[in-house]
């Protein structure tokens, strides 16, 4: 789970968000990664 791998959180953790949470996280998540990765300039 990426999750857990990015913010180094245990498995538990991230199950122990309520869902909308846990959505909101991953697509956080997601955000940064297109960010870094440059997938959002366009291509």
């Amino acid at each position: 789970m990426y999750v857990a791998y990015y913010l180094h959180w245990s498995l538990d953790s991230i199950l122990d968000l309520e869902h909308p949470a846990r959505v909101r996280v991953i697509e956080q998540l997601n955000d940064i990664h297109r960010k870094i990765s440059g997938a959002d300039d366009g291509e």
